[in-house]
């Protein structure tokens, strides 16, 4: 069973469009789709109950919301409770599955159901490939993780039946790498497959990893780095550890100056 799990806040006006995509690719596969609203406040519930209440009632859809806001790896540890056993792609409310990957994404998956993680590769809107690529499938063992995460944006799966533990820090409110190296560290490598699966929006101004979301959210990627740094810091090379303590007194610095600003602005 390969489950797809959507987490959405305050993007009704396009979250549609990636639950389209997720219940096209569940159905290629015999899956189901799972969507954690994340306590919106834009209309997001009644436009679901609108729009997708025949694949709601027949059960190939499940909608759950958060009755307060708890960040977006609170989201994804709930759907990835709520899913099926088998695998769980998580995608986000402004990207969208590539229909014609949903076949060969389910063969990697299958060839591979010993592993706890998968990574797929993206394209962007232009459809341009996104990272680094590769010919063929790689192994990222911890150390080469840790330096390289997964090579670019990618669709991450996850195998309920090796890791059924909430993969994901729900207190950093993101920072999802940081459960994809505990994961590694935990059942052994990942496998960055080939296989093109995501198309990946770049453009959106509310996304994390962008300029605004990096300086909201920097106490908490601070905090990440020094958690990943205490995880994973024997696995790293001297570089990579100077890297992240470096990444993190940045994140702090800036978290900090961003907090002052925010009280005398309001």
């Amino acid at each position: 069973m390969i489950t797809v799990a959507v987490t959405t806040f305050n993007r009704s006006d396009i979250v549609g469009r990636a639950i389209r995509s997720a219940l096209t690719f569940a159905a290629a596969v015999e899956g189901k789709v799972v969507m954690v609203d994340d306590a919106s406040t834009d209309g997001t519930g009644p436009m679901i109950a609108r729009d997708f209440h025949e694949v709601l009632r027949d059960g190939t859809f499940t909608y759950i919301r958060h009755q307060s806001n708890l960040g977006v790896t609170a989201a994804k540890n709930t759907a990835f409770a709520q899913a099926a056993p088998g695998w769980v792609l998580f995608l986000d409310s402004d990207d969208e599955l590539i229909p014609e990957a949903a076949g060969p994404v389910a063969a990697v998956l299958a060839e591979h159901n010993d592993k706890a993680l998968v990574f797929f590769r993206c394209i962007d809107e232009t459809g341009a490939f996104v990272g680094k690529r590769f010919d063929a499938p790689q192994q990222l063992f911890l150390r080469r993780y840790c330096a390289h995460p997964s090579y670019g944006e990618a669709l991450t799966a996850i195998n309920k039946a090796v890791a059924s533990d909430d993969p994901f820090d729900a207190d950093l409110r993101g920072y999802e790498g940081i459960g994809c190296a505990r994961l590694i560290k935990h059942h052994g490598p990942a496998l960055l497959a080939t296989v093109i699966a995501r198309c990946y929006n770049r453009m959106r101004s509310d996304r994390l990893s962008n300029v605004r979301g990096i300086f909201k959210r920097a106490h908490y990627l601070a905090r990440g780095h020094l958690r990943y740094l205490s995880l994973c810091g024997d696995e790293m090379d001297q570089g990579t550890r100077f890297a992240f303590r470096i990444k993190a007194l940045v994140y702090f610095s800036v978290g900090l100056v961003s907090r002052v600003v925010w009280s005398r602005n309001a």
